[in-house]
C-alpha cells in the first residue's frame, strides 16, 4: 500500500485542481477555493506519506509545508527544505487566505468574488508546483542513490 496510498491522493489532489478550474468556469467561487485547499491539502500530504509512510492529519497548510522542509531537513534534502521555507515566507498571506477559505467558502457569511477565487485557484497551483518539482528532485536523487 505504501506507494498506492500517495498516489490515490495525488490523483485526488489534482482532480480537485482540475474540478476548481471547472468550477471557476462556472462562476462557483466559493467551490473553487475550497477544491483549491483541498488540492494543495492532498497533494502536500501524499508527499510526506511518501517520504515518511505516515498519515499526516491535520489541515493548516503552513504546519504542514513546515512538516514537509522538516522531513526533507532530516532526509538531507537541504536544498528543497530551503525552497520550502523560502516559499512559505514570500507567500505567507496567500496560503493563510487558501487556509481560511477551507472554512470561508462553506460556512461564511460573504461569497468569494471571481477575482479572489481565480487568486486562491493560482496560489494553490503555485504551491502544487513547488509540490511536483520537489517531488521529482527527491525522489530522481534518491533512485540514483545506492
Amino acid at each position: 500500500m505504501s506507494g498506492e496510498y500517495p498516489a490515490l491522493l495525488k490523483k485526488r489532489a489534482l482532480s480537485m485542481l482540475r474540478l476548481a478550474e471547472r468550477l471557476l468556469g462556472e462562476g462557483e467561487y466559493d467551490l473553487v477555493v475550497l477544491h483549491s485547499e483541498y488540492a494543495v491539502q492532498l497533494y502536500l500530504k501524499a508527499l510526506l506519506y511518501r517520504l515518511t509512510g505516515e498519515e499526516y492529519r491535520g489541515h493548516n497548510l503552513r504546519a504542514l509545508l513546515g512538516a514537509l522542509a522538516a522531513v526533507l531537513e532530516e532526509k538531507g534534502f537541504r536544498e528543497q527544505a530551503g525552497a520550502v521555507i523560502d516559499f512559505v515566507r514570500r507567500f505567507r498571506r496567500e496560503l493563510s487566505e487558501l487556509e481560511e477559505g477551507h472554512i470561508r467558502s462553506v460556512y461564511g457569511v460573504y461569497e468569494y468574488a471571481d477575482y479572489q477565487a481565480r487568486r486562491l485557484l493560482e496560489s494553490a497551483k503555485r504551491v502544487i508546483e513547488l509540490l511536483k518539482r520537489i517531488e521529482e528532485e527527491v525522489f530522481r536523487e534518491h533512485a540514483m542513490a545506492p
